[in-house]
């Protein structure tokens, strides 16, 4: 592991260091690509997996190693070069040149995964001291250490973040309030009927849920202790922690001049390509032509991430394979709630209960979730569209990935799964 690097040529450079790199790097490796491998990131560590920092992290039962995606000995062991603290600050597509640093890199193939930031809440007050998000390990371990002291704090928005981090925080101790515009939490990432069985656990977890609130301000000195909602109504909070969704980094992509999106990512085809020959994207920035959903879509899920960093690296090594993974994504509230989903669209336009006894061949041989010790009991529910299946949601363990995807396959010919989750 090194931070600038040593080299003025590199035959294919990942830009990013999130899970989309990292999977690129592994797979290049993996079809025995012998070449020379950078990965690029402005972090300060390697590749890690975001998803439990509002989790196990964040409550303590896990150390920042435990997150890593590879041990420092596979980065060594498979000769990819980690130049950590080293931003891409240009990209020159004709003359195939990185800068970094004072540093001009040659490169022979190049993948943009540069992932997203955060969405920053817009209102009075939004910069006073106590205002937190969570995107890093620094981000989560400043967040741990003011709940060391708080007595009560207040999440804001409706997203798997959002909802991560209350349950944790009401585990911690802290008498937390979630406040957020839509009826009932992750209703426009799930549905309303799956939102709702989310919003009764965070509520015996301890969580005061405030849906259909939007906040006006934040209150404080130097530092926040109020927040105040547009009803009038005022919350002490010692803490704020903000999760109302990301944006696509691709100011890189911008400068270089790289055609984007409608929903402000890099235009992709079907195999990932952008609009360079030697260009590829995957992870948050990645928006593509997909042959499911018939249309360009962005999937902001860790797992499509990495899927698809191995796609684009199967891709620069000569597959025409277009993208063809089935969007999965996953999430765990607190410890008794956890929600697998596998569809096209999320939450669609019909989210409706899936009786178990009428669709048996879609159950696990063995329920894997009974519920914890006071959780949800297994449900599943049916996204629609137009009449037609488009996938479904499971709470705990209510149904067979498998045989979901067995499912799907027979009435719309999807994709294959993705790898299980770590």
């Amino acid at each position: 592991m090194s931070g600038l690097p040593e080299t003025d040529e590199v035959d294919i450079l990942l830009i990013g260091g999130g899970v989309a790199a990292a999977g690129a790097a592994e797979e290049l490796r993996r079809q025995g690509f012998r070449g020379s491998v950078a990965l690029a990131t402005r972090e300060s560590d390697p590749p890690y997996y975001r998803f439990y920092l509002t989790k196990d992290y964040l409550r303590g039962g896990i150390a920042s190693d435990d997150l890593a995606v590879h041990s420092p000995e596979w980065w060594q062991d498979n000769d990819v070069q980690l130049w950590l603290r080293a931003p891409v600050l240009a990209l020159d597509l004709e003359a195939r040149t990185a800068r970094i640093g004072r540093r001009s890199v040659r490169w022979g193939k190049a993948l943009l995964a540069t992932g997203a930031n955060v969405r920053l809440l817009d209102c009075p007050g939004a910069s006073l001291r106590g205002v937190h998000y969570l995107r890093t390990t620094w981000n989560a371990d400043d967040l741990r250490k003011d709940l060391q002291t708080a007595r009560d704090a207040v999440v804001v928005g409706g997203s798997f973040i959002a909802a991560e981090t209350a349950a944790s925080m009401a585990a911690l101790g802290v008498r937390t309030s979630m406040v957020f515009p839509e009826s009932a939490p992750l209703a426009r990432s799930l549905g309303v009927p799956v939102g709702g069985i989310v919003e009764d656990e965070l509520s015996r977890l301890g969580v005061a849920v405030r849906g259909s609130s939007i906040v006006k301000s934040l209150r404080g000195d130097d530092r926040v202790f109020t927040v105040v909602l547009a009803d009038g109504t005022e919350l002490r909070a010692d803490v704020v922690v903000v999760g109302v969704g990301a944006r696509p980094e691709v100011t890189l992509a911008k400068r270089s001049g790289l055609p984007l999106g409608a929903t402000g990512g890099v235009l992709c085809d079907a195999t990932l390509r952008t609009g360079h020959g030697q260009v590829w994207a995957a992870g948050d920035v990645c928006e593509f032509d997909s042959i499911r959903h018939g249309r360009r879509v962005r999937i902001e899920h860790d797992r499509v991430a990495t899927a698809q960093g191995r796609h684009a690296a199967r891709a620069m090594l000569g597959s025409d394979a277009p993208f063809d993974t089935y969007p999965y994504f996953w999430t765990t509230i607190g410890e008794d709630l956890h929600i697998d989903v596998l569809a096209l669209d999320a939450p669609a336009d019909e989210v409706t209960p899936l009786d178990p006894t009428a669709h048996r061949e879609l159950l696990p041989r063995q329920p894997k979730r009974s519920g914890g010790t006071g959780g949800p009991a297994p449900a599943a529910f049916r996204y629609g569209a137009g009449g037609e299946t488009v996938g479904y949601a499971s709470i705990n363990g209510a149904l067979s990935l498998q045989a979901v995807q067995r499912e799907l396959t027979r009435v719309r010919g999807a994709g294959v799964l993705p790898e299980e989750k770590p």
